[in-house]
């Protein structure tokens, strides 16, 4: 008959035999596990390895190149070459800082097929000047003393020429005509060839009216006339006396008028 004590010794036995089959079964799976899962993230030979790429962060200046780049190419691939200050090469310089605008000297006077020379007439009393109706006129007033006492003096005042008043070209290149080309304001005429009367004039002097409408004044040598010898300043065209020409005018810009 089997004592108590034995049996219990037997349970033990068996108890600790299954306990450490257990433990011993359980470690080994855990094992395993953790060694694939080594695998997978440290790899080896066979397995298959996992790795991430690190790259170091792209210039800001050479992306912004990049993006700019695309854009202008239409996202295509496309080389700038970047603009490099360079100082400007000092003749070069010297001369843009001397050089001033100047009339072209290979402008040439205009003369009509019938050129011809005319005389104003002259003119006696007081001359007085006028504009109105897109017209400046010049007129004349005499006095006419009486013939005796008992009559009074006769003032008469006549138009003796008119001019029309323009601000703007027409667009036209017209040949000289005549030998004057303009007149003072004070009615007195200007010959094509009185260059030496007013060269000494400055550029902001009025000069008189050339028989086309326009304003002339005197000589300049800073700003840039056409083939006539006229410049638009303002939004108003004016022509200008040029010490570098021999004629006052090398032609006109609008329709002259007959004096």
């Amino acid at each position: 008959m089997i004592r108590t004590r034995n049996f219990l010794l037997f349970i033990l036995v068996v108890a600790f035999l299954l306990g450490g089959i257990f433990l011993t079964i359980w470690f080994s799976a855990d094992t395993v596990i953790k060694n694939q899962y080594l695998e997978i993230v440290f790899g080896d030979d066979d397995a298959p390895v996992m790795t991430a790429q690190i790259e170091s962060p792209e210039d800001k200046r050479e992306s912004r190149l990049t993006a700019l780049r695309k854009k202008l190419s239409g996202y295509k691939d496309v080389s700038i070459t970047p603009i490099i200050d360079e100082e400007p090469d000092s003749d070069i310089a010297q001369e843009e800082a001397t050089t001033t605008v100047a009339v072209n000297k290979d402008f040439k006077a205009k003369f009509c097929s019938d050129y011809r020379v005319v005389a104003l007439p002259q003119l006696t009393g007081t001359l007085s000047y006028a504009e109105a109706g897109g017209q400046r006129t010049f007129s004349i007033t005499e006095i006419i003393e009486p013939a005796s006492s008992s009559t009074s003096a006769v003032v008469n005042q006549k138009v003796v020429f008119t001019l029309p008043l323009r601000t703007a070209d027409l667009g036209v290149s017209e040949c000289i005509k005549t030998n004057i080309v303009a007149v003072t304001p004070t009615g007195l005429p200007i010959l094509n060839t009185d260059v030496a009367l007013y060269k000494n004039s400055g550029e902001s002097t009025l000069v008189g009216y050339t028989i086309d409408g326009l304003q002339l004044f005197g000589s300049t040598s800073s700003i840039e006339t056409d083939e006539c010898g006229g410049a638009l300043v303002g939004g108003v065209y004016r022509y200008y006396v040029s010490k570098e020409r021999e004629t006052i005018l090398n032609c006109f810009v609008a329709i002259p008028v007959a004096l």
